[in-house]
């Protein structure tokens, strides 16, 4: 016999609350900055902390909205989905516009100058990349809007006030996905890097940031250890969710790394273990000083990701998600309170 659609309205347990409002990844961020900053032994303004937790807030609630306007979307049965079709007028005219103001008063208030403009350069590179996944549904809006982004993210790039260094890898990542852009219309079967990792690394670049400036460019840069292993980290993370999410996606996300490279989710757990394994060595022969508890924290993110894939069947899709991202953020915050 057929089965009833799924309800529109489910009920949300508390535990999925933070995942819902999208407070989940800018609390995140907001550890790994501490925890970063704890390592290098910098204090930074509590402006920068509220800034990369609006903007990070922000980016994730578009994301979700944009998402809600797919007519896969119309499909899909996670709480957050439904959550989000259901109250995107509500996000698009009063919380988002209320958030914004908020990033943009607290960026020229109690941000530095130098970190705003390195801020505004990679907010162009989200944009796109936002426009790159989230219009996809909509070609002429996509190849469009696209190009324009690219040609309006190069022109501010190359003249805001940005280190020669952030000018190089903005530019580069803009040239990437104005490649995708083209690459991805013509072979929908094909990425030629998976949203995940992308990702994974503008999300590591926005962390990073503020304590890449305040340490003079000499710590958490875009190439350091610290930048990349966080960039693998939120990547495998998202992997995780990817793996455990994969049957709304099946017609919700076609970008999902699901879709485009289904192999990695299949080679999660030897990628997970070698990557720790392969870290463990730094450690044990030569940890670059000062760094050892930002690695451990690594380290044991690593294998809490583990546990929670290793007991994922055992849990919704929902809850998997939730615990991948305690998984992340749990040791962070025992390297904040214990430094």
């Amino acid at each position: 016999m057929p089965q009833p659609p799924p309800s529109t309205s489910p009920r949300i347990p508390w535990w999925l609350w933070l995942n819902v409002l999208s407070l989940d990844a800018p609390l995140v961020a907001v550890l790994w900055q501490a925890a970063l900053a704890r390592v290098c032994r910098l204090i930074l303004p509590e402006g920068c902390y509220w800034a990369l937790g609006l903007a990070v807030w922000i980016i994730y609630m578009l994301d979700r909205v944009l998402d809600s306007f797919s007519n896969a979307a119309q499909s899909v049965t996670t709480v957050r989905h439904a959550f989000y079709r259901r109250h995107r007028v509500l996000f698009l005219v009063g919380v988002i516009p209320a958030a914004t103001a908020a990033l943009g008063w607290t960026a020229l208030t109690a941000v530095p100058e130098g970190i705003l403009w390195r801020g505004v350069g990679l907010a162009f590179i989200v944009g796109m990349y936002l426009l790159h996944y989230a219009a996809r549904g909509h070609s002429t809006i996509y190849l469009v809007g696209n190009l324009i982004a690219s040609a309006v993210g190069s022109f501010f790039i190359w003249t805001l006030p940005i280190p020669p260094l952030f000018r190089f890898f903005f530019t580069v990542l803009l040239v990437g996905l104005a490649v995708l852009t083209v690459v991805g219309r013509s072979n929908q079967g094909l990425r030629l890097l998976p949203k995940e990792a992308i990702c994974g690394y503008l999300f590591a670049l926005g962390v990073s940031l503020s304590v890449h400036f305040y340490s003079l460019d000499r710590l958490a840069g875009p190439l350091s250890m610290e930048t990349l292993l966080l960039g693998l980290l939120c990547m495998l993370n998202c992997v995780a969710i990817a793996s455990y999410e994969k049957e709304p996606d099946r017609l919700g996300d076609k970008n999902a790394i699901t879709h485009t490279w289904p192999v990695m989710v299949q080679l999660y757990p030897a990628v997970l273990v070698g990557f720790f394994v392969a870290l463990a060595l730094v450690v044990s022969r030569d940890a670059p000083q000062g760094m050892l508890p930002y690695i451990l924290a690594v380290l044991t993110s690593l294998a809490l990701l583990g546990l929670v894939h290793y007991l994922a069947r055992k849990f919704s899709p929902e809850l998997s998600h939730v615990l991948a991202d305690v998984a992340v953020a749990l040791p962070m915050v025992f390297l904040v309170l214990g430094s």
